[in-house]
Formats: structure tokens, C-alpha cells, sequence
């Protein structure tokens, strides 16, 4: 992932920002291949919880949709996204740490936006 070495350059070169269909692409993209997601602790709990499932997340990722706006990150340059979808009767919603363009994802938690 990028870190704040970057931080000069996004400054002082004003990046898009990209819409919202973008990041639904981008993090699509980013899931294809599983290499590229990584789960936090806090989202391995909250899963456990939840009775949600690794395949869960993994299909809300490549098929779902953002439904509320995309907040930018204080800490770091990216963006948290809500990625949602029914999956198995569960509407499941994984929260996503994505620096757009890189195809890093970190799953911050999930939630079952059902209940």
C-alpha cells in the first residue's frame, strides 16, 4: 500500500478525486484477484460476530455496490467506502480502505446493514 511518501506529491498535484462509479470499479477490479484484499483484526471479529464468511465479503467486493458517499481518510490519503450486497439471504456490507489507483484493499470491518 502507499503510505505517506506520497503525501507530497497528491499535495502539490492536485489528483481527481474519482466518482463513485470509479471506486465501484476500482475496488471490483482490486477483488478479482484475492492477493490483493487484506482484513483487519477488527473486521475478522466483527465477521465472527456477524456469522459472516470470508466468500461473503469476497462476492459483496466484486458484485456490490457503494450506496453512501465515500468519506476521505484523515490518517491516510485514501478513501472508505461501504461496498454492499445480499449475499445468502445476509445483506452484507464491508467497509473498505482503498487508495485509488493502487489495487490494495484492506477491509476495515463488516456489517450486516440488515439488522
Amino acid at each position: 500500500m502507499r503510505t505517506y511518501q506520497n503525501d507530497r506529491y497528491l499535495t502539490t498535484n492536485k489528483v481527481p478525486r474519482p466518482s463513485r462509479q470509479q471506486l465501484e470499479r476500482h475496488i471490483r477490479d482490486g477483488a478479482a484477484n484475492s492477493g490483493n484484499v487484506r482484513f483487519t483484526k477488527h473486521a475478522h471479529k466483527r465477521m465472527r460476530q456477524r456469522g459472516i464468511t470470508n466468500p461473503m465479503v469476497m462476492e459483496a467486493l466484486r458484485k456490490g455496490c457503494i450506496r453512501q458517499i465515500p468519506e476521505p481518510d484523515i490518517k491516510f490519503p485514501g478513501v472508505k467506502c461501504r461496498m454492499e450486497r445480499l449475499v445468502s439471504g445476509v445483506l452484507v456490507g464491508a467497509v473498505v480502505y482503498a487508495e485509488y489507483p493502487a489495487p490494495e484493499l484492506v477491509i476495515v470491518t463488516v456489517v450486516n446493514v440488515g439488522e
